[in-house]
């Protein structure tokens, strides 16, 4: 995700968001997120990632980064090494230019899903990994109507920052976009990679799906409101993870 977003950022005109502002949404934003991922139960015992901003072109030594000379910092990611988010303002101001506020939700939510992935020790293999963990985030987010600000609008800006940055390695706009909702329990799929699957292969018999791919911003006539097929993460993944041992669930 980091080098789409480099070329997203790349791409866009200089923004006006106050740097201030920025970094309110992201408190509240990762406040929400972790307190969601302890409000779920299933998800019990197994830590959340610890998550640090930093701007554009600090250094970052070991882990993700190299042991002796270091790496710039270019954006937002995931870091499993450390089980670590790094958030990027400065991108994420760019986001909320073009996208809206609810695009950081979407940004952030995805890195923590990524952290599930790896408490969960599923293989990661592209673009399956990605779109999978899209549909988390739309887990992570689905809760979030009044802590957040995610209405109707705000959902097909999140959606629309999906389709943006669609790519081999990620999967196509329109399929992002489906995970994103289909996490987020507007229609009938869920996070599991046999879904996930199906949505590789362009197997999805849904009049929404095919709105997203026939154009951006086809489906703001699409009514999706309704969340009728809510879940919990271990319903959207189809796993038990009450039967995790406990290397895995404590793992970090």
């Amino acid at each position: 995700m980091k080098k789409l977003i480099l070329i997203l950022i790349f791409l866009l005109a200089p923004n006006t968001a106050n740097a201030s502002d920025i970094n309110k949404i992201i408190d509240k934003t990762t406040v929400y997120l972790m307190n969601n991922w302890d409000s779920d139960k299933s998800l019990k015992g197994i830590y959340p990632p610890q998550v640090i901003t930093t701007n554009t072109g600090t250094k970052v030594y070991g882990g993700c980064g190299d042991y002796k000379t270091g790496i710039d910092v270019g954006g937002s990611y995931y870091c499993p090494a450390t089980h670590t988010i790094v958030l990027d303002p400065k991108q994420l101001k760019s986001f909320v230019k073009y996208f809206g506020n609810s695009s950081i939700a979407f940004v952030i939510a995805h890195e923590f899903a990524h952290a599930l992935q790896q408490g969960l020790e599923i293989e990661y293999e592209k673009p399956h990994s990605e779109l999978q963990a899209d549909c988390l985030a739309g887990y992570f987010i689905q809760k979030g109507n009044e802590e957040l600000g995610v209405t109707r609008e705000s959902i097909l800006e999140m959606a629309s920052a999906a389709y943006a940055i669609g790519s081999d390695s990620h999967g196509t706009g329109a399929q992002r976009a489906y995970a994103l909702l289909s996490g987020m329990g507007r229609v009938d799929s869920t996070c599991s990679m046999d879904s996930i699957d199906k949505l590789v292969e362009n197997e999805i018999d849904d009049p929404l799906y095919k709105t997203f791919s026939k154009t951006r911003g086809s489906a703001k006539s699409v009514d999706l409101e309704p969340t009728p097929y809510k879940k919990d993460a271990a319903g959207l993944l189809g796993v038990n993870l009450k039967g995790l041992s406990n290397k895995t669930k404590f793992k970090f």
